[in-house]
């Protein structure tokens, strides 16, 4: 038996409604620390990490950990999920592809200048410019430099990426034990 027709049956066999949303708060609990422990997630890529600095992955600003949530559809059903679009390829993985021409990776330090500049490449590379940069592509290398100065990577072109599958939207045997015997349901009754 799975987690989904598991959760399905504790919920059936309650007869409170309260009970419900006691489910669906414990399992956004759990799964938003699977976020948090990240255990078996691969390690930042190193465009990454020197992108946003050293972390855990999927823990930079903490938008997909808040939009985990529970929602009581009906008086029989919880449904846990997420608003994020990006949340399914970053729990099971996959390739994205440059819908024109690049994806624009951001290389060491533009997380800085995007504060200053405004958050996409446009932005960044026009007030790079406007700061007295020169800005210029080497290959599938967008750079800047100050006259004179050390060249620095601004964004890498590629034409995809593949992330890796970090998965995170999950409950283990020993969390739904926990959440059934939290609001009295015996799993060898169901």
């Amino acid at each position: 038996m799975d987690a989904i027709d598991t959760l399905t049956g504790i919920a059936n066999a309650l007869q409170r409604p309260v009970e419900l949303e006691k489910i669906g708060k414990m399992a956004v609990e759990m799964i938003r620390g699977h976020l948090y422990e990240g255990n078996g997630f691969s390690p930042l890529a190193p465009a990454t990490e020197a992108y946003r600095g050293a972390g855990k992955p999927l823990q930079d600003t903490g938008a997909l950990r808040d939009s985990i949530t529970y929602n009581l559809v009906d008086g029989r059903t919880v449904s846990v999920g997420t608003n994020k679009p990006y949340a399914a390829l970053q729990n099971s993985g996959g390739v994205i592809r440059a819908k024109k021409n690049w994806l624009w990776i951001p290389g060491p330090g533009i997380r800085s200048l995007q504060r200053s500049f405004g958050y996409s490449p446009t932005e960044v590379l026009r007030g790079l410019k406007a700061a007295g940069y020169s800005v210029f592509r080497m290959g599938r290398t967008m750079c800047y430099r100050k006259k004179s100065g050390d060249i620095k990577v601004a964004y890498y072109l590629k034409k995809s990426v593949e992330i890796p599958a970090r998965k995170f939207f999950y409950l283990t045997g020993a969390e739904i034990y926990m959440i059934a015997k939290e609001v009295g349901v015996d799993l060898n009754q169901l």
